[in-house]
């Protein structure tokens, strides 16, 4: 198993779950942020925003299904046609153990 993280715009969230959920990748956590990457945060006039709101998307896969969703992110994060700064990363991690606590 693994577990993919994907850091993403606020406005690009409701329809990265659509997506994922119509390939059957139903199970998710959504958590909004505020964070920065390369480009250090915002000006816009004066008015410096040194964090800038994000969505953290959490979803835990088998190995076989991670190509499949990172895909569906990628797309579907994008501005434009070859994306911009500010559209997200996706960072993919091992998992060891899940526990399912009503089971448990």
């Amino acid at each position: 198993m693994k577990m993919l993280k994907a850091i993403i715009r606020p406005e690009k969230a409701q329809e990265i779950l659509a997506k994922l959920a119509e390939a059957g990748f139903s199970a998710a956590t959504r958590v909004s942020i505020l964070g920065r990457g390369k480009q250090r945060g915002i000006k816009v006039g004066d008015i410096y925003y040194d964090e800038i709101p994000k969505e953290l998307i959490m979803i835990v896969l088998e190995d076989a299904d991670i190509e499949k969703a990172q895909k569906i992110i990628v797309e579907t994060a994008k501005t434009g046609k070859k994306g911009s700064f500010g559209d997200g990363k996706i960072f993919i991690m091992p998992v060891e153990r899940a526990v399912t606590i009503s089971k448990a």
